[in-house]
């Protein structure tokens, strides 16, 4: 094929734009396992929250997935600052378009670690573009533990 990536790029956000059509901003709701699957294959996840959470940030760095990415993480959240991401011409596709990106398969992954840690279902926070960096925001679900903390 000529433009393989340009194919499964535009393949990719057709499909999640359709979704958008019927569902509208309900969509994102239910892409949240987009991604994970694969990622699941490529990692071996039977370690604490922590460290799975750095073994997927060294296989995104080593197999070039994005240039950088930088986790915070507090009572409420973790936040994900991703750097030139191999996402980048999907997510120019639904800023050209004036969409909300509804889907990013990394915030899946990470959100789906989460899960396995919490036994929780977190959610993505929208996702804020600056420049080359994607801030993924995902808020964990509240416990009695985190709401009863004073901050």
């Amino acid at each position: 094929m000529k433009d393989n990536n340009h194919f499964m790029d535009t393949l990719f956000f057709e499909s999640v734009k359709e979704f958008w059509n019927e569902r509208g901003r309900g969509a994102r709701y239910r892409l949240t396992t987009v991604g994970v699957a694969f990622f699941k294959e490529q990692l071996n996840l039977n370690k604490s929250k922590r460290e799975n959470i750095e073994e997927f940030k060294k296989y995104l760095l080593d197999n070039n997935y994005c240039k950088s990415i930088k986790f915070n993480e507090d009572d409420f959240s973790i936040t994900a600052k991703v750097e030139d991401c191999c996402l980048k011409n999907i997510r120019e596709k639904y800023q050209k378009n004036n969409m909300e990106i509804l889907c990013c398969p990394l915030a899946n992954m990470i959100m789906y670690i989460m899960e396995l840690e919490t036994k929780m279902s977190p959610e993505l926070i929208p996702i804020e573009v600056e420049d080359d960096t994607c801030k993924l925001t995902i808020a964990k679900v509240g416990t009695a533990e985190v709401t009863e903390k004073e901050g």
